[in-house]
This record gives C-alpha cells, structure tokens and sequence, in this order.
C-alpha cells in the first residue's frame, strides 16, 4: 500500500506562524507591554489606543483597497486634511450632516480624478498621487488662510467620544466599516476582480474584468475613506489645521506593508492591515507609558517593519531557492527502493544542506539587525528612566509641628534655590516680565478689521488676559518632593531640548518627578498622550500645544478630569484659556513690535521689506508677520511690505525665495525680517551673500547661536531675546508654587522681553541652543 507524503510538522508549523504573523506580533506586543508599561491594560488606556487606531484605519483600508489593485496612493494624508478643513469649515453653514456629506464628496472628486490619470492618461499613479498630495496641501492652506478652523460647540464631540467608554462611537464607526470592506473584498466578485487585476491586470483583461473600471473604483473608495476618516478626527477635536494628515501617511503605509498587503499587488487583508495599525499604535502607546522619548518610539516602530520586512524576504529567498523541486516525489522513490545515481543524490543531498545553512544564517541575520536595534532601544530608554526613588526632605520620625517647621524652611530653602539658578549663558533661570497686563477693550468684531490693523489679531494677541476660570481643582498643598508633573511636549528640537533642560532643573530642585512626553508635531499623538495622562492621574499637567486651536478640546478634557494644566510655550486661542491655570511662554507679539521698532530705526523709517514667515497654522505664523506689519503701519507709514512667504523655516528653501525677491524688487527690497534666526536665516544670509547684497537690514526672531554669532559678526541687526532654558523653568516653578498652595495670581506669565545687538550679545553667549 502506497504512503501518502506528509508535511514535516516544523513546516506546516512554519507556514502556519507566517500567516498569522501580524496577529502573532500583536499578541507579543500587548502581552510584552502589559507586562512592562504601568497602567498598560486600564480600560483608560485602551480606550485611547482604540481611539488612535480609528484616527488612521479609514486611510489604511482605502489605501490597502488601492495596493492590492496594484496601485499606490500617496494622496490620502492630504484628504484626510480635505475632509477635515471641509467638517469644519462647512459645519456652521451646513451643520454637520451637510459637512460630513461635502467632506466625502470632496474624497471622491479626488480619487476619480487620480483614477482617471492613472487609468486614462497612463501615468504612474505614484507621480499622480504625489502630484495630488502637493496641490491639496497648497488648497487646504489657501482654503484656511495657513491657520486652524474651529468649532466651539463641544456637543457633537462629546457624542463621538464620551468618557468613559472602551468602545467609543467614533471607534464602532470604524469598526463597521472595517467589516464592510472586508465583506466588498473576500465575499464580493468585485473583491475577488480587485484581486485578479493586482495579481495580474492583463490575465484579468483577458477574463473579461473592466480593469479601468475597477482601478477607478479602487481610488475612489481610498478617496472617499480617507477624507471621511480625516473628518471624524476633525471632528472629535473641533478643529482642523492645513497639516493635520501630513503625520499620517507613513505610519500608513507602514502598519499596511506590517499587515502582509504586497506593494506589487494581488495580495492583502484590511483585516490585518487594521491589526497593524493597531500593533503599531499599542507599541507608541506603551513605550510612551514607559516615558520613552520620541526617538525610541521611531526605533521601536522600524524594528517591527525592518523584522517583517526581513522575514518576508528571507522567505521569498527560500521559496525561490526550492521552487520546481517535489521532495515528496524523492520520498517516494526511496520508499519503492528506486535507485539513484549515487553522485546525483549526493549532490542534491550536499546542495540541501548548504542551502539549509544558508537559510539559517539569513534568518540568524535577520534576528541579529532586530536584535540589534531592540538593544539600542532599551538602552535608549533605559537612560531616560529615573534611576531610583527621589531624596525626602522631611524626616519621617519629626513630630506634627516639627515636621510642619521643618517642610517650611524646606520649601523655603527650595524656592531660594530655585530662584538662584542660572542658565548656561549666566542669566537668571526664572525671569518673568512684571508689567502689568492691561489690555485695550476688545471690538465688536475683530475678523471684520483689515489685516493691517492690530485690533483685527485681538484675539490672538490678548489672548487669556482677562479670562474667567472654570472648575478649577483646588491646590492639594504640602511639600513637593515626589509630585508627579507630566509634561506634554509638542515635538523634539534643540530650543525645546533646551527647555526641557531648564524645567528639569526646577523640577530637581524641588524633589518632583517630571515626565515628559513628545508628540512629534502630531496633534493625534497628542490627543493620546492626554488620554494617557488622564489614566496615570499626574498632580499637573505642562503642555505645549501642537496646534494653539486643536489643543482646546484636549485643555477642556484635562479639566473636566480634575487634573490641573499649565499651558506654556504656545498660547492656546481664547477659547482654550478657561480650562488652565495660567499660561506661561515668550511675548512674540510684544517681542516683534519691540523688534519691529529696532527695525524701523535701522531703516530710517523707510523704504520695502520682505518677511519670511514662520510654519503655516502655528502662532508665530501671525505673531511675527502681523505683529510687524501692524507696528510698521503705525510707527513707519512709509515703509512698506513687498512680500511674505512661508519657506517652512528651511535654509534651502528660503535662499530660493530670498533669491526671488531680490531679483524682483532691486534696490527697493531695503530689509528683510525672519520668523526664524537658525534654519531660515541660513538660507536669508546665503542669499544676500550670493547677490552682494550686504546692505539689505536683517532681523530676526529667537535667540539660537547660529542667530547670535550673526550679530556678533554684524550680518544680523538685532535678534528677540527668547531664553529656552528659561521657557521650560518658569511653567514648573509656577506648579511648584500651586502645589505647594501658593496662588497664581496672573492669567498670564510672559518671559522678560529683550532685543540683543552687537552691543550685549556677548552676555547671552554661550547660546542655549
């Protein structure tokens, strides 16, 4: 009787694991950071995971949609951007029904025209989409004049994502749809066509399938997801920023390759590519729980790609190597006593063997660059822990009033100390201006004022002056040593490395525990990190906003939690002020009219300037454009404002447009101001170099060293005196005296204003960044 060939177990167990890889890996994520991360599995925490998968997932099937087709679609952060502008925008014309239903169709107008290029016109759809993405970040900055739109009624929010629920309205939304195309794609002929085209378009042609069409679809389904995906979001925070979806398309991409969808088409699941995301949004989530920093993060996230990257190809390698070749059928000879030629079967038996070999010492490989990197991130995050228990500064064994005496001249010792600090550069660490905050009355309609005058950024610039508090939390009082603060930072640059230094030597000195976590200039990120935060009950909370509009939703969340917050660095919208202690942070609009007077002076109060502006939709994107203009209006009416443009503070760019204006304007271009006296600058100085231009006046904003050696060899007039050390060091020692039971007595705390010149630059030297 005939034996049927069997399966070695290790090879079904083999094939076995490669398929359920991606819910393997998330398996041992969750377990590995359930084991390790505090606070890891409490339904607070994976609620907010849930909420950040949802925030990606609608992209992240449209875009496997589209993969497997044998397409690409690099369009879809931008529509998450289109969709969420058109939300908000729309939504106090149309209401939200009617906003939503435009944001879609906003998604689909789009992925018909990329489908139509793609189809029609023959053209790569990676150059299509590519194409696509550009012009819509140009249209949803023209469309929201390079700020953020916003709604005030939190009631629609509230109903998206209500505390306390694991599974949110917004995530079951998600969900479904999620079911839905998973159901088009595996129970559906159009599914099964979508298949047949990636795999192979001309086999599909030959059957029959309208391959055109199905392609077409393909990139409508990714449009219209994407733009309804990037709404919800808008939604759930109020607002919406011209670079909202810029921070989603390769975390995307990326939880999309993770899943097993192939870049070449014919091959994935939305399933699993929703279990990406997931596994990817859970690992950022624990290692932020663990207070690893941004760059750990990143790590982390490419050792998961790089391993199922390595491990696909290593079994594509084996696939290759023994594609055509039955084994079973060698079995079988040998089991009838069928002769070989000995030199033949030892050869094939040798050949076995050293492809074994090398099978092993790729996979060993394979296991060695992962390993590798896993070692890097541990030690990454191993130096950012605290190393042990902080000092007491209270005996345990002192009597009630002893201990009462003793906590005093603690804390009073503390706040000496505190207040005899210095930054790198000698100045004092806490340094406060004390005038006194008296605003001009506020017009009926600020908006309706021209550009020109202060009065129409009113509410920017006086923003939290006169403000009424709501449900604040009362101080819990008593000595600082072991509070914990949790500081929200809204992304990684030497300024703000800067910062956290200074607030890191308050916060040592008076014994608290600070955490700090980096949202990497993503508002999703930082909508999570509040939701952390929230579940690890912190005694205060410091963050510095991504976006001054989005972070209202996230202040109102943080007090509605009980859970005091200081704002710093940027200042949150009107809007946001109610829902925070105080807000601490440079004056840039006193900083640009103080710097706005220099230049006047420099210039003979006449002649054309330029600006380089700062990032579109960030605060000193207006602060240090109009906060000139309008002084300029005022004090310098013959002066006039040739250009402003955004160059995204890059050198090169910036050379390019500085470049421009000089060959355009001539002599009329007199002076040129920069939002930025690092990156930006850089590029201004090149500019005028290359054009012997050395007679055109250059300010700038910030006090970083590039900015200063160029005042002290005379290339720049005059730079603000923006000290970050001292950026960071305020906010903390404004929570340490609340808890502690001090009161805050201003809504407001703007650091010292100062211009440094040729004259004093050398007492702010060295630079704090």
């Amino acid at each position: 009787m005939k034996r049927e060939p069997m399966a070695p177990s290790g090879d079904l167990a083999a094939a076995w694991a490669y398929r359920a890889r991606i819910y393997l890996l998330c398996a041992a994520i969750f377990a590995a950071m359930a084991a390790v991360a505090p606070g890891f599995l409490t339904p607070g925490n994976l609620s907010s995971i849930l909420k950040g998968t949802s925030a990606n997932l609608y992209a992240a099937i449209g875009l496997t949609i589209v993969l497997i087709a044998g397409q690409l679609d690099l369009s879809i952060g931008a529509l998450m951007t289109v969709g969420g502008m058109a939300a908000i925008g729309l939504e106090p014309k149309l209401g939200w029904p009617g906003a939503f239903a435009v944001a879609a169709l906003c998604g689909l107008l789009v992925g018909a025209i990329n489908g139509l290029l793609v189809t029609k016109a023959k053209i790569s759809s990676f150059i299509v989409t590519l194409g696509t993405m550009t012009i819509l970040g140009g249209a949803a900055n023209l469309y929201s004049k390079g700020g953020t739109l916003f709604v005030s009624d939190f009631s629609f929010a509230d109903r998206l994502d209500p505390a306390g629920l694991l599974f949110t309205p917004r995530v079951l939304l998600s969900l479904a749809a999620l079911v839905l195309f998973a159901l088009l794609l595996r129970r559906t002929s159009v599914g099964r066509g979508l298949y047949l085209i990636g795999g192979s378009a001309r086999m599909a042609w030959y059957s029959g399938l309208p391959v055109d069409s199905y392609v077409l679809g393909a990139f409508m389904i990714s449009g219209l997801l994407s733009a309804l995906g990037g709404a919800l979001f808008a939604a759930s925070l109020n607002s919406a920023n011209p670079s909202m979806g810029d921070r989603s398309l390769m975390p995307v991409i990326a939880a999309v390759i993770i899943g097993g969808t192939s870049m070449k088409g014919g091959k994935g699941s939305v399933i699993e590519s929703a279990v990406a995301v997931l596994t990817l949004v859970a690992l950022i989530n624990g290692l932020s729980c663990l207070g690893a920093g941004f760059e750990v993060q990143q790590i982390a996230s490419g050792a998961v790609l790089a391993s199922v990257v390595a491990y696909d190809a290593w079994r594509a390698v084996r696939a290759a190597a023994v594609r055509g070749r039955r084994k079973e059928l060698l079995a079988e000879f040998r089991d009838n006593d069928l002769t070989l030629v000995n030199e033949d079967d030892s050869i094939t038996e040798e050949n076995n063997s050293v492809e074994q070999r090398k099978d092993r010492t790729f996979a060993m490989a394979c296991v060695a660059m992962v390993a590798c990197v896993a070692i890097v991130a541990i030690y990454a995050l191993s130096i950012r822990r605290p190393l042990g228990p902080l000092p007491e500064t209270e005996p345990r064994t002192a009597s009630a009033s002893g201990s009462a005496t003793s906590g005093a001249a603690a804390a009073a010792q503390a706040d000496a100390a505190v207040m005899a600090l210095k930054a790198i550069d000698g100045q004092p660490l806490i340094s406060v201006d004390d005038a006194p905050l008296n605003a001009p009355p506020r017009p009926a309609n600020p908006d309706a004022l021209p550009l020109e005058d202060p009065m129409h950024w009113y509410d920017q610039e006086y923003a939290g002056w006169n403000v009424v508090r709501q449900n604040m939390p009362k101080s819990p009082g008593g000595p600082l040593a072991g509070r914990k603060v949790v500081c929200l930072r809204f992304m990684d640059h030497p300024y703000l490395t800067a910062y956290t230094r200074g607030m890191q030597k308050v916060a040592d000195a008076y014994g608290i525990q600070l955490t700090t976590l980096v949202a990497n200039n993503d508002i999703n990120v930082q909508s999570q990190q509040v939701d952390q935060a929230i579940n690890e009950r912190p005694d205060l909370v410091i963050i510095t906003p991504v976006d001054a509009t989005a972070v209202v939703p996230l202040l109102r969340k943080l007090n509605q939690a009980g859970i005091p917050v200081i704002a710093s660095n940027l200042m949150p919208i009107a809007q946001g002020t109610p829902y925070e202690l105080t807000w601490t942070g440079p004056d840039d609009w006193g900083n640009t009219r103080m710097l706005a007077r220099e230049f006047a002076k420099r210039m003979h109060y006449q002649g054309g300037y330029c600006i380089v502006r700062h990032m579109p939709g960030s605060a000193p994107f207006f602060s240090r454009t109009y906060g000139m203009v309008t002084e300029l209006k005022k004090i310098a009416p013959k002066m006039v404002c040739l250009d402003m443009q955004s160059t995204g503070l890059e050198a090169e760019k910036t050379m390019q447009v500085v470049s421009d204006w000089i060959t355009r304007y001539g002599s009329k271009l007199n002076g040129i101001t920069s939002a930025d006296d690092s990156g930006a600058q850089i590029g201004v100085d090149q500019a005028i170099a290359n054009a012997h231009r050395p007679d055109i006046i250059r300010m700038a904003a910030g006090c970083s060293k590039v900015g200063m050696d160029a005042v002290k060899a005379g290339d720049l007039a005059a730079v603000t005196s923006q000290p970050a050390e001292s950026d960071g060091a305020v906010p903390m020692k404004l929570a340490a005296d609340w808890l502690s039971g001090k009161p805050i007595e201003r809504p407001v705390y703007y650091l010292k204003k100062q211009l440094i010149t040729k004259e004093n630059v050398a007492q702010f030297q060295p630079a704090q960044w």
